[in-house]
């Protein structure tokens, strides 16, 4: 869609000091013209953004002042009051954290006494199993050089003297942080992690690993299992699989799972295969597939970064990335702690901090390991400005999001979403694709999602640095769009506002809010244009919006809130609806997706001018700059055939302004710029 910038004129005419008339004077008339205007906007949205640094410099000095506040004996009484309650308070909450974990412990030993007769034969099992792994090890080592890499040590441990040495070298780390520096000095054909707190018991354990890693193979895990504990540590699984690889299943649509692979079988009946993932506790996997993958990168948890690990071996496409094996002949006891029943089947504490950062780190191919499939259509999370869910409902953009995410959903994409605190929510760090509604808040992205921002309104807040960062950014103008491109190596397409005409539609009348002139929106603290000139017109608008009391006389007033699912039967009920845009929305050519509700309602709506509104709606939105012009467009259009204008206002939005559009819209962006495989950067 192409946009005049505002001001430019193409008007015929001689320019120049030569007096050239003609297309080429012309031309160059308007180029110059276009030049200037774009300057000016520029001026503005600097202006803008020198207005926003000082209203953040304005919060730093009330910050100040309240730090003197708090100086104060009166104020330093009761603060010293809340300091001291403040370590009760987290006290009792580290009890009552301590007593649940204690409960968990206690419920889980409890549950291992019915299995403490069974320890004997389990034991014989399991002994005879790591004797016949042996033997089988016996009949041919592997000739690949290995690192093996112990995390969670300063030295190596006791095991590491029966590897060869001559072509495995042993390295002791204290932590995963460490681990990529230990990888880089090390020119092997093989890298093997244990965890610290893993003791290999089959003779010939690695080379049972290293023959695995064949064919697609990329990494290969053993079979973990429960030692024989204490009984005030016991588990009903000592001395049986604790994990023989880990699976990937749902807790709930869209959000990732990791449970441990045959958790409570007989070690010694574990069959060789597959498996989704490998953990930190035994994990061998080739150097020239790691290399592809990008290296090993350091999480919370040895869990986490090898389960990352994994992931990116199975997306990898050159160095041998592939699938991760299990060899049921390399058995390994675990003397890691289980805290409680759970822990018994999920590797992963889903409150805690490792199970967050394998989210962040890989998390939409995390869901895509399990039950939807790498065959799954594009899923979406939209994450809005609203801080929080308790306020999202009183944010226009939530409501936007929302009807955003159900076209989504139409085409066959799985969406949800969000407000600011609910950025690490897993389902979000599982979603494909980000969509990031951008308000007044940047968002940081999320490693492994493809990354977008819409920009839908104050331009002069946006941050350069902000668009170099994600994937793609679409913008509700033009105009804007056309300035982005000139400052940003990302890709910029136009993406407008727009409604959802099913909710959006002609209605009949509600004599509650028939009004001949009606302005919704908020004040913002200042007698906003459209309401300004419609009182000095001498019209009177029914105002449904907060913080006018003090700007007009509170009769104009219907209500200071409304809610939006009311939008619809006041648009429809209204004889014209007045809208205004901010300053550098109005000069950048935002047009606010007010103007689509209204005209999907069938009623006609009179906005001030913004650029690209013509080429959008046609002539359908009278514009005003003057008291005396908004009196005689609402005249005119109150005494309009209102029939004939509402069935040609849907019309054209229904055509071109839905969020049905929208989606198809923002498909075929990602289409366009090759954003539909497995993205984000690491």
């Amino acid at each position: 869609m192409s946009v005049q910038p505002p001001g430019a004129s193409g008007a015929p005419g001689a320019t120049g000091a030569t007096g050239a008339t003609g297309p080429e004077a012309t031309a160059e008339a308007g180029a110059g013209e276009t030049d200037q205007t774009l300057a000016r906007l520029r001026r503005e949205l600097e202006a803008e953004r020198a207005g926003a640094s000082h209203w953040r410099d304005v919060a730093r000095r009330r910050d100040e002042a309240l730090t003197q506040i708090k100086g104060r004996t009166s104020v330093r009484a009761v603060l010293a009051l809340d300091h001291r309650t403040s370590g009760l308070r987290r006290r009792v909450r580290a009890s009552a954290a301590d007593a649940r974990r204690t409960a968990g412990r206690l419920a889980l030993a409890a549950s291992a006494v019915g299995s403490r007769p069974d320890l004997a034969r389990r034991r014989a099992r399991l002994d005879a199993a790591v004797d016949a792994a042996g033997r089988e090890a016996s009949a041919g080592a592997s000739t690949r050089t290995t690192l093996v890499v112990v995390t969670g040590r300063t030295t190596p441990p006791a095991w590491a003297d029966a590897l060869p040495a001559g072509r495995v070298r042993v390295v002791a780390v204290p932590d995963t942080a460490a681990v990529p520096a230990a990888l880089a000095g090390a020119d092997t054909d093989l890298i093997c992690l244990v965890d610290g707190d893993v003791e290999p018991l089959t003779a010939g354990w690695l080379d049972h690993l290293d023959r695995a890693l064949v064919g697609p193979a990329a990494a290969a895990t053993g079979v973990l299992v429960h030692p024989a504990r204490p009984p005030g540590r016991a588990t009903p699984h000592d001395l049986l699989v604790r994990a023989a690889g880990y699976e990937v299943t749902a807790s709930a649509p869209g959000v990732p799972r990791v449970v441990a692979a045959l958790a409570g079988a007989d070690p010694a009946a574990v069959p060789d295969g597959p498996v989704a993932l490998a953990g930190g506790g035994l994990l061998a996997v080739l150097r020239p597939a790691l290399d592809a993958a990008g290296g090993y990168r350091p999480l919370v948890s040895a869990d986490a970064a090898a389960a990352d690990l994994c992931l990116r071996l199975g997306r990898s496409t050159g160095g041998g990335g592939g699938t991760v094996v299990r060899v049921g002949a390399a058995l390994a006891l675990d003397h890691r702690p289980v805290e409680d029943r759970d822990a018994l089947h999920r590797p992963f504490d889903e409150a805690g901090p490792a199970w967050a950062a394998l989210l962040a780190a890989s998390g939409p191919a995390l869901r895509r390991a399990g039950p939807d499939g790498p065959d799954a259509p594009l899923s979406f999370t939209l994450t809005v400005a609203a801080p929080t869910p308790k306020v999202a409902e009183r944010w226009g953009d939530w409501h936007l999001a929302e009807a955003l995410a159900r076209a989504l959903e139409a085409r066959g994409h799985p969406a949800r979403v969000g407000t600011l605190a609910e950025v690490a929510d897993p389902a979000a760090r599982a979603a494909d694709v980000h969509v990031v509604l951008r308000g007044l808040a940047a968002v940081a992205r999320t490693s492994g999602q493809r990354h977008v921002l819409w920009v839908i309104s104050h331009p002069e807040d946006l941050d350069v640095d902000e668009c170099d960062r994600a994937d793609l950014v679409l913008v509700a103008s033009a105009t804007f769009a056309t300035e982005l491109r000139s400052r940003t190596a990302t890709p910029v397409d136009v993406l407008l506002q727009a409604t959802d005409a099913t909710r959006f539609r002609p209605l009949p009348v509600d004599p509650a809010h028939r009004h001949d002139v009606t302005v919704v929106g908020k004040s913002r603290d200042v007698l906003r244009p459209m309401v300004a000139d419609a009182l000095a017109a001498g019209l009177r608008p029914a105002i449904h919006g907060s913080g006018w009391d003090h700007l007009v006389d509170p009769a104009l007033v219907v209500t200071d809130h409304v809610d939006n699912r009311d939008l619809p039967t006041i648009y429809a009920s209204a004889g014209v609806v007045l809208n205004d845009h901010w300053d550098t929305m109005r000069a950048w050519g935002f047009i606010s997706n007010r103007v689509f509700d209204v005209l999907a309602c069938g009623t006609p709506v009179i906005s001030d001018p913004v650029p690209g509104l013509r080429e959008a709606v046609g002539d359908l939105v009278p514009t005003w700059t003057t008291p005396d012009e908004l009196r005689r467009a609402v005249e005119t259009a109150l005494a309009a055939d209102r029939t004939a204008f509402a069935a040609r206002a849907r019309a054209v939005v229904t055509a071109r302004h839905t969020f049905a559009q929208r989606a198809a819209e923002i498909e075929a962006a990602l289409d366009a710029h090759g954003l539909t495989g497995p993205g984000g950067p690491a």
